[in-house]
């Protein structure tokens, strides 16, 4: 590890499992001091115990006081936070009428309202610091409709939308703001339910997708901004560069 992160403060959500686990490691092994957030308070201690600086809590994207109150706590620990990574995301596929409105609410809770109150929670620290880095991870069925995905493409539709206003309202504060999907199948618990057989025989380790998260930490506004980000792309763009 080249200590790319290091004296960076980073939140990410979603940390328990899958993409999110792997971008806090990658994150601690970079120099970063990582808050690792998630519902699954027992999965997400498990961090504690890997390399570099990981302090896990529990937390509820969905529950603003819960947002409110962990991360007004992590500013007044660590001092600040420089990098935002909303991960947390659910998913499920059912024909419209047999969606729920309690499901479709629930979705919709983590995957857009879940970001939103987070990047509320740490706007006035970044803006005041005229410094910062929000990555919001998103899905190709964020500009592509899917077959019994209503829910969840219009969850991350919003995401797209909500990405790209806040880009405009950020920078003039030199914070980045961009949306980034894997780019590539990747192993995961979701994918583990959504992907065939045939896609799950070239998915990758979200280990190999995390480098992408690490290079959008280090943006400012002038730098990568306002984009929608394929995390595989980058990281054989990177891997040239090096």
């Amino acid at each position: 590890m080249t200590g790319k992160l290091a004296g960076k403060i980073a939140v990410v959500t979603g940390a328990a499992r899958g993409l999110g686990r792997a971008v806090a490691r990658l994150y601690a092994q970079e120099g970063a001091v990582v808050y690792a957030l998630d519902m699954l308070g027992d999965e997400v201690a498990t961090l504690s115990g890997e390399a570099g600086d990981i302090r896990p809590r529990q937390m509820d994207v969905t529950d603003a006081n819960d947002v409110s109150a962990t991360l007004a706590a992590i500013e007044a620990e660590a001092g600040r936070i420089d990098v935002l990574v909303n991960n947390a995301g659910i998913i499920f596929f059912k024909p419209v009428e047999e969606v729920a409105v309690e499901d479709w609410d629930r979705l919709l809770a983590v995957n857009l309202r879940g970001p939103f109150l987070c990047v509320r929670a740490v706007a006035p620290g970044m803006k005041r610091r005229r410094s910062g880095a929000i990555i919001n991870v998103s899905s190709n069925a964020g500009i592509v409709g899917g077959l019994d995905e209503s829910t969840y493409c219009a969850s991350k539709f919003g995401l797209e939308g909500l990405s790209r206003s806040l880009a405009q309202e950020f920078t003039p504060y030199n914070v980045s703001v961009n949306t980034i999907t894997p780019g590539h199948p990747m192993h995961t618990a979701m994918s583990e339910v959504t992907y065939s057989a045939e896609t799950r025989k070239i998915w990758k380790d979200p280990m190999e997708l995390a480098p992408a998260f690490v290079h959008l930490a280090l943006q400012n506004a002038a730098g990568i901004n306002d984009q929608r980000i394929r995390a595989w792309d980058m990281v054989q763009e990177l891997a040239v560069q090096a």
